[in-house]
């Protein structure tokens, strides 16, 4: 469903060393955790792009779709993902402005920290003539799916199930006292999170590893150092110790 387009935006907002406010960084990162009820403890961490998203949600709805964000993103693809909806919502909004994104994912300080001056403006300028600005409410990807990635047919991993419900549930003979009962409820919620990131992180990088595989396979020919790597894709569990104490003298390492 295509958003309409927004014809009552004000002027662009230009942020020049004259211009700017003298904001320090506390300042700043208070102010965006009040805007969107949020935690955040940096400025690096806003390179997730997730605060952004709410705040143009909150602005202007539906811009850019609030089930669409990964709210748990860690890793950079998923930066870039949130990122590219909050391009997108500027797009929707007829107003022009390029997200610096490739230096945002990055994490810098200095990067984020002159975007966020620079959006403070953008959001106080359209945020005066409105009233009872709600935070959108993102869903909590407590259960994350683990499949950024498709699987190969012929090479599919063996798939680890994240803790459920049922399969850390407790026994009500048990003599536990509702304190208990949440500490664990808490742990278990927390475990789940912590394994579907590592999951989502494994599946991330032997995805890697089979598109490496693919290229060494088209220079197998007469070719030492292919035949050797991928000797070592292949290697078992004793292989690895075996070529542990190779000449080198390097010692392998376990993935």
């Amino acid at each position: 469903m295509t958003t309409p387009a927004m014809p009552d935006l004000k002027t662009p907002v230009a942020l020049t060393h004259c211009s700017s406010e003298k904001i320090s960084r506390h300042e700043m990162l208070r102010w965006v955790n009040t805007t969107v009820q949020g935690e955040y403890t940096k400025i690096e961490q806003l390179c997730s792009g997730v605060a952004y998203c709410q705040m143009m949600e909150l602005l202007f709805p539906q811009s850019v779709g609030v089930k669409k964000i990964k709210v748990n993103a860690k890793l950079e693809h998923e930066f870039l993902h949130n990122l590219k909806l909050f391009q997108m919502a500027f797009t929707r909004i007829n107003y022009e402005k390029s997200v610096p994104i490739e230096r945002l994912i990055k994490g810098r300080f200095q990067d984020n920290f002159e975007f966020l001056q620079w959006f403070k403006k953008f959001y106080d300028v359209h945020a005066e003539c409105k009233e009872n600005l709600k935070v959108p409410v993102l869903q909590k990807q407590t259960q994350r799916t683990t499949k950024p990635f498709r699987k190969e047919p012929a090479e599919e991993i063996a798939t680890f199930t994240p803790p459920t419900a049922n399969s850390t549930q407790i026994n009500a003979d048990e003599k536990s006292t509702p304190l208990t009962l949440q500490k664990l409820q808490e742990t278990r919620s927390k475990l789940t999170k912590e394994t579907a990131l590592l999951l989502n992180e494994r599946n991330f990088y032997y995805k890697k590893l089979i598109e490496v595989e693919k290229i060494l396979k088209q220079f197998t020919d007469h070719d030492e150092l292919c035949e050797r790597i991928l000797a070592i894709l292949y290697a078992g569990d004793n292989d690895a110790q075996d070529n542990g104490n190779n000449a080198s003298g390097c010692e392998s390492a376990e993935l």
